[in-house]
């Protein structure tokens, strides 16, 4: 059996991967804001207004990558909290605190 550093560090490294993840999220979202609003941009100074139509669908697409890092990051409010809440409980309280946790990891799994 892991004892409660090990879990500790194990947490802390899925926390780093996560991180890891967010912000490659968080560049590519920027990226493709940033292509949407150049296209609008160019759109206004040539007066071609084709130009708008990727700077629409750019703008659509960012839900996705929001979506995602949204759900990155509770992810790792449950991770950063759950080991010291589930330390502190009995067995058998303890036991359906993890549940929960995966719970809200996996979605439910059924």
């Amino acid at each position: 059996m892991a004892s409660t550093t090990e879990i500790i560090e194990r947490i802390d490294d899925v926390l780093k991967q996560n991180r890891r993840i967010e912000w490659t999220y968080i560049f590519l979202t920027v990226v493709l804001f940033g292509t949407g609003i150049s296209c609008f941009v160019v759109a206004l100074i040539t007066g071609q207004f084709a130009w708008s139509t990727p700077s629409a669908i750019t703008t659509g697409l960012l839900y996705w990558p929001l979506k995602e890092i949204k759900d990155i990051r509770q992810k790792n409010i449950a991770l950063a909290t759950a080991p010291m809440l589930i330390t502190q409980l009995p067995k058998a309280k303890a036991a359906e605190e993890i549940q929960k946790l995966l719970q809200t990891l996996y979605g439910g799994v059924k």
